[in-house]
């Protein structure tokens, strides 16, 4: 993907300048492009680019294929980091395991992003339910700090996580039925 021949007679560009009148569900392709030709090198601006570009993007998941993503969020991450919206941290500052939930309809319960936030997970499992008329279901899972690629949260406010489940050895998600939906949003409400 990337050419290092091609990266030393090109100068690196600023992500700004570069998706300045690009429509935001185009970034995933111009990132793609941006790092391959290597318009984009800098290691501060691809990260930036990569925030930038998850963040802004509408459904994001279904922009780039999961192992596309993890390929890009691996140019950007060094061993034992995660990307803390542009900055890299290590992965020992986050808790040892995460309760995180997903909303998705059948089939896509394995997708990149989750919250720490049942709230938003509801809200997603009920607007996207009523968009594609299918229900969605709310997952949750415990997930190791090793598993995180990304968080994101001064976007969107979404308590977004970003996990690689292939790293965990196909872990277990248990899915939150309706019925409890209530009772978890009450319990978040009071901080239990």
């Amino acid at each position: 993907m990337y050419d290092p021949e091609l990266a030393e007679s090109t100068p690196s560009l600023r992500w700004t300048d570069i998706s300045a009148r690009v429509a935001r569900n185009d970034k995933p392709a111009l990132f793609v492009k941006a790092v391959g030709t290597g318009m984009l090198s800098d290691a501060r601006e691809l990260r930036v680019a990569l925030e930038d570009t998850w963040t802004t993007c509408e459904w994001p998941g279904r922009a780039a294929e999961y192992d596309l993503w993890r390929i890009l969020f691996d140019t950007v991450l060094e061993d034992g980091t995660f990307l803390d919206e542009t900055e890299l941290r290590p992965v020992e500052a986050l808790p040892e395991s995460l309760r995180l939930y997903r909303a998705a309809a059948p089939g896509y319960e394995r997708g990149l992003s989750w919250t720490t936030s049942f709230d938003r997970a509801h809200w997603f499992a009920t607007r996207l339910g009523a968009l594609a008329r299918q229900p969605h279901r709310v997952y949750e899972i415990d997930a190791s700090r090793e598993w995180v690629l990304a968080s994101f949260h001064e976007t969107r406010h979404e308590h977004e996580y970003l996990i690689d489940l292939e790293r965990g050895e196909n872990p277990d998600l248990d899915e939150v039925f309706p019925e409890e939906w209530e009772y978890r949003l009450a319990a978040e409400t009071d901080g239990t």
